[in-house]
């Protein structure tokens, strides 16, 4: 499993005292406490952003490239089509919020809270969720390559039509997984495939004799 690249940042950035409405444009800067609730589009680029607020926003564009984020509040915010590149977010809530279509590459997300997010039909590459909130999180159709999950609340979450190559589940607890044939491809334990057993003969349609059904 390869590891995520991680974001080329100098080691000195200014603060940044642009306009939070709008067209935003962050360049190699430290962007503290930032409240975007009038931004349309957003591009940052090899910057840290800290305590910044998203919260319902509805983005016609979202695109970040070597960027370290820690302590967003981006609840229910719409980024359809979102572009995530060398990304590290940290200790950040994104509860119900859209990336359906998105990219992300060489990512990693470390206790985000992504309950009820809907990543359908985005492509994952070289992509770490460690300690992530991902209750009812919808990733049918998406495409996870190299992606590993660790220690993460899978529950409910969507895998349905998912394509997985090189997907690390062997930490998480995936009996409440909904659509569990759309981790095939990735790596399991065998403790979790004898957990399992029952949901995959009910997806493929087999009925097991002297198994009561509930």
């Amino acid at each position: 499993m390869s590891t995520p690249i991680a974001p080329r940042l100098d080691s000195v950035l200014d603060a940044w005292s642009g306009e939070a409405e709008g067209v935003v444009e962050i360049d190699r800067s430290l962007a503290e406490g930032v409240d975007f609730a009038g931004a349309t589009r957003i591009a940052v680029d090899a910057s840290r952003i800290e305590g910044a607020t998203l919260t319902g926003l509805r983005l016609d564009k979202l695109e970040m490239t070597d960027v370290v984020c820690t302590k967003l509040e981006s609840a229910a915010l719409q980024a359809y089509k979102a572009n995530l590149l060398r990304v590290r977010a940290m200790d950040s809530r994104f509860t119900g919020a859209e990336f359906a279509e998105g990219h992300f590459e060489d990512c990693v997300f470390r206790g985000v809270k992504f309950d009820e997010v809907g990543f359908r039909f985005s492509t994952f590459k070289r992509v770490r969720f460690e300690n992530c909130m991902l209750r009812q999180a919808d990733f049918s159709n998406a495409k996870l390559t190299q992606v590993t999950f660790t220690g993460c609340d899978l529950e409910a979450a969507s895998f349905v039509s998912a394509t997985c190559r090189d997907v690390d589940v062997t930490t998480e607890d995936l009996t409440a997984v909904k659509g569990i044939l759309g981790f095939k491809g990735a790596t399991i334990s065998e403790v979790q495939l004898l957990q399992l057993a029952p949901l995959l003969a009910a997806e493929l349609g087999f009925r097991v004799e002297g198994v009561e059904r509930r």
